[in-house]
């Protein structure tokens, strides 16, 4: 049988033409699949690794977290330096010039919409980031009504003395010869001897005795009242306050005159639910009647007492 003399050539150079082909064949598709292999985890190690964009973006967000807590933080601050502002301005700057507080649930009102934060829900830390501009904008809204507040006691403070006239400081009589009858408070009423809140101050003297103005004002009513208080002077003195004179025998002032503190308005009677003489006296600050004693000084000497008032004859020139 013949031979290919190339078998014999291949035989003699020591090759074995067909082992050495399927050799190289695997390690070719080793090689391929270690490639494949690595270039599959290269491949995940790059995707989960950041972009430069993102690592510039996680700065900035980084940057504006810092600021966005600073901003937070000093903002505590400030609403606490505002909130010994408002407890000043309510309990000490206001009340002096006869001003109400304003309400604390004004003070603490926020924006009333539903939808003003909405737009902050679609960043990181939306939360946190919301709680802080909602405090802000509070803070702006309180900030303004405390000016406005300060400029309406700049403009009290402006009229002072016009104030310091329409307190009702005077004693409504000459303290010579009269009394306390039945302060300011509850009481055994001496007609129907059940216990009533009485609104006023009863000052006892002689039929006749001159009723004096307590401050500077307007006298906003003369009349016979039918709940008992009989002939009955009223006076607004303005800056909230007013004051009531009942039970006079008889008056000398009419509706829309203007008084000074001092002028004589009436004179000292029994009329209406009375058991004596006596002035039934009231001073009221914002319409609710207050204890008329922590206004006047019933102990003045009467001889300076008189050097302030001017009786109805003198006022009329006879």
């Amino acid at each position: 049988m013949a031979t290919d003399s190339s078998t014999y050539v291949k035989a003699a150079e020591g090759q074995e033409p067909q082992k050495a082909s399927k050799k190289r064949r695997v390690a070719q598709v080793c090689a391929v699949l270690a490639g494949g292999l690595a270039v599959f985890l290269l491949a995940s190690m790059l995707f989960k690794l950041p972009s430069l964009k993102q690592v510039v973006l996680q700065g900035r967000n980084a940057d504006l977290m810092d600021k966005i807590e600073y901003i937070s933080q000093k903002s505590v601050l400030q609403a606490e330096r505002l909130g010994e502002l408002e407890m000043r301005d309510n309990k000490v700057y206001r009340p002096i010039f006869g001003m109400d507080e304003i309400p604390t649930a004004v003070r603490n009102a926020g924006y009333v919409s539903a939808t003003r934060y909405d737009f902050l829900k679609e960043f990181e830390n939306a939360d946190y980031l919301t709680q802080t501009v909602r405090r802000q904008d509070v803070i702006e809204k309180k900030a303004a009504l405390q000016s406005r507040s300060f400029d309406d006691v700049e403009k009290v403070a402006s009229h002072l003395e016009d104030m310091a006239h329409s307190i009702p400081t005077l004693f409504p009589v000459c303290p010579a010869g009269v009394s306390i009858t039945s302060p300011f408070g509850y009481r055994l009423h001496p007609i129907f001897q059940s216990v009533f809140f009485h609104s006023g101050t009863d000052i006892a003297g002689q039929r006749g005795m001159p009723i004096y103005a307590a401050a500077d004002g307007v006298v906003t009513d003369v009349k016979y009242s039918d709940n008992g208080y009989g002939n009955e002077v009223d006076i607004n003195h303005g800056f909230g306050y007013s004051t009531r004179y009942a039970h006079l025998q008889a008056t000398n002032v009419v509706r829309g005159q203007k008084v000074s503190r001092g002028d004589q308005i009436a004179t000292m009677g029994s009329s209406g639910r009375a058991t004596g003489v006596h002035l039934h006296y009231e001073v009221l600050y914002q319409s609710q009647q207050v204890n008329p004693r922590n206004f006047f000084d019933e102990k003045i000497d009467p001889k300076t007492y008189m050097t302030q008032v001017r009786p109805a004859e003198k006022l009329s020139g006879k």
